[in-house]
């Protein structure tokens, strides 16, 4: 089995509705042999990927896509938080995404204190994109900051503070933080000189580390092409694959093979 727990809605030309991008989503799915799939929303209220409230109207009735709400301190903040509640009190949604980064906020910044909150008492993760060039709002110190702050609310780390993964690893030994590993392989040049950090990441933390493409911003295959390169062993391949996401998110046992 294989689950994708970071994909978005294609924004590829010639696809004009939201319709058309599920489609194409749901046919590269099929296509590539992924049995399920973590779609996250934008923040933004209207977005090429889709909003929350379009992905949840989406997909109704997918059993196999599963979606992770945006949501920014910036635009309607208290509103999107209250529908973003009712979609995770009945599970039209299963996390929420935060965008340090792609938007001017710290992960520590207090006033994302009413989204933890939320996400200690409803039991649900809370996505964080990091790495690139602006990996200064989601770095290590901050990510620290925010699980010391809010113990029990588990952080996914998307992207493994790419290209710098190693810097991963002394994180490792906070057990409420996965890591997702959306993009990595988005150079294969540079997913090469990664493979050693990569192994170490999983070798450390084994039930915490999810596979992810960032499908359509990246390409899936060589995700799945990296997989293969890591040759992990049989169990931490399966676990890397899908059982950690759906541990991770709750997702339904009738999923399991």
């Amino acid at each position: 089995m294989i689950l994708d727990a970071h994909v978005h809605l294609p924004v590829l030309d010639g696809l004009q509705t939201l319709e058309e991008k599920r489609d194409r989503l749901l046919l590269d799915l099929r296509r590539n042999g992924v049995d399920a799939c973590v779609l996250i929303a934008d923040s933004e209220l209207e977005s090429t990927i889709g909003s929350t409230e379009d992905c949840v109207r989406l997909f109704a009735g997918e059993d196999a896509v599963f979606v992770v709400g945006g949501v920014s301190p910036f635009i309607d903040y208290e509103a999107q938080l209250a529908r973003l509640r009712d979609h995770l009190l009945h599970r039209r949604a299963v996390g929420i995404k935060l965008f340090p980064g792609h938007e001017g906020f710290y992960l520590s910044d207090p006033r994302l204190d009413p989204v933890y909150r939320m996400a200690r008492e409803l039991g649900v993760p809370v996505l964080f994109h990091s790495g690139w060039d602006n990996s200064f709002y989601a770095s290590p110190s901050e990510i620290e900051a925010v699980l010391a702050a809010w113990p029990g609310v588990r952080l996914v780390c998307c992207h493994c503070l790419y290209p710098e993964i190693r810097r991963c690893l002394p994180l490792t030994r906070h057990p409420d933080l996965y890591f997702d590993l959306s993009s990595v392989a988005d150079d294969p040049q540079a997913a090469e000189g990664l493979l050693e950090d990569l192994r170490s990441l999983i070798a450390l933390a084994p039930g915490r580390v999810v596979f992810g493409s960032d499908y359509a911003s990246c390409a899936r295959r060589p995700h799945l092409e990296l997989i293969d390169a890591l040759a992990l062993p049989e169990e931490t391949r399966r676990r890397v694959l899908w059982e950690n996401a759906v541990r991770l998110y709750g997702l339904p046992l009738p999923l399991l093979p």
